[in-house]
């Protein structure tokens, strides 16, 4: 009877599945922000920091440190990408799977604070590691909103882009930024959510967050229930 309990038991015993290959993570550089705006109420090298510290709170998403790209471009005496060669380049030679590139097109700081951002991705080859929309049919870039596109497929042209005005006087924008810092806080402040439009910083990482994940998301490269997890309600 032990001896068939054994033989019964080794015949029932459960194998794991075996585990799926896990996806390598992407690793994006983030240029200097530009300004665009006109407006010297900012620091634009704070802002690359804030921005690539959002960036790297996405699952499966690495940023290069932001004092590599900077080295990586004072080695060629300049301070910024001056053109798309020199975000293709900076991917190429920091090892990393694309360069955002990001630019300031307006800026009020005072309240209602209003920032206005563009985010170009840009690739070696010119094609995205992976992802559903990325063939970039007529089809596909129609059903898209005006401030996303995909951009034509060429080495030297960025492969998404997204573009954006965060208006704080927008009802859209508030409800969104109440739900942002509703994942975010993890204590209680006196401002509650208001802090983050109160607070420069704070709003210009909500912005830079809020462009990423909409590109995150139309790259459509298997990472999407993650950025979901932490989506906007």
């Amino acid at each position: 009877m032990l001896a068939a309990g054994l033989v019964a038991s080794g015949c029932s015993e459960q194998h794991p599945p075996p585990r799926e290959p896990t996806r390598p993570p992407l690793v994006l550089v983030l240029a200097p922000v530009l300004n665009l705006s006109g407006s010297e109420d900012f620091d634009a090298l704070r802002v690359t920091d804030l921005v690539a510290s959002e960036i790297q709170s996405f699952p499966g998403v690495q940023v290069v440190p932001v004092n590599r790209a900077l080295g990586e471009l004072a080695s060629h005496g300049k301070l910024n990408v001056e053109s798309a060669a020199d975000a293709v380049g900076l991917a190429q030679a920091l090892g990393a799977d694309g360069t955002l590139v990001v630019a300031v097109t307006e800026y009020n700081p005072y309240y209602p604070p209003v920032v206005g951002l563009v985010m170009q991705w840009y690739q070696p080859g010119g094609a995205r590691r992976t992802g559903a929309a990325r063939n970039g049919s007529a089809a596909e870039t129609h059903a898209m909103p005006d401030r996303m596109r995909l951009a034509p497929r060429s080495e030297m042209a960025p492969v998404l882009q997204v573009q954006r005005v965060f208006n704080a006087a927008d009802q859209e924008v508030v409800e969104k930024i109440r739900a942002y810092a509703g994942r975010k806080d993890r204590h209680a402040s006196p401002y509650g959510w208001e802090r983050y439009v109160r607070s420069q910083e704070l709003y210009v990482r909500y912005c830079g967050w809020s462009l990423f994940k909409t590109m995150y998301l139309l790259d459509g490269s298997g990472l999407e229930a993650a950025a979901t997890a932490g989506a906007e309600s």
